[in-house]
């Protein structure tokens, strides 16, 4: 007789553990994206519903799954967040880092999801963007907030570590 390994993996425990739960698979088409690993989709916690609220009411896509492993990685340069003073500089650093720099992106990010124009109003209520901005440096603002809000959450998770 067999016993399935019932073992629990904290996945909260540090952004290099998080980032343990993803994978990159392949399409048939042969293109490239982000998934959860077989033993990540199979746990019990909350890993699963937590990933779906970081996607803002969006269904799942490549793009979020992508930008959720590129903060892990740049979370896992910091050695302690729970001892860093500067998470809110942490992840303003890393959406920086991680917001396009090609129109041709930003132009497809916003068409990928166009509801993700609420960023960009939430981003003009805040003053963050001139009503005189163009199209483009509203796309860029809209992109990077979005992305400082899934910092934000994975960092606070991370404290927490549960």
């Amino acid at each position: 007789m067999t016993t399935a390994n019932t073992q629990q993996i904290n996945w909260f425990i540090t952004a290099g553990t998080l980032r343990a739960a993803f994978t990159q698979d392949k399409r048939a088409d042969g293109t490239t994206y982000w998934c959860l690993t077989r033993q990540a989709r199979q746990t019990v916690d909350d890993l699963t519903s937590w990933l779906m609220d970081l996607h803002d009411d969006e269904l799942p896509n490549d793009w979020r799954y992508e930008t959720i492993v590129s903060i892990c990685d740049a979370l896992m340069d910091i050695d302690d967040l729970k001892e860093c003073e500067c998470t809110y500089d942490a992840a303003a650093g890393i959406a920086d880092n991680l917001t396009d720099i090609y129109n041709h992106d930003l132009f497809r990010w916003y068409a990928d999801q166009p509801g993700r124009v609420s960023y960009i109003e939430d981003a003009v209520s805040e003053g963050l963007i001139d009503t005189a901005s163009d199209t483009i440096a509203r796309l860029t603002i809209g992109q990077n907030e979005c992305i400082r809000s899934m910092c934000h959450r994975i960092i606070d998770r991370l404290i927490e570590r549960k």
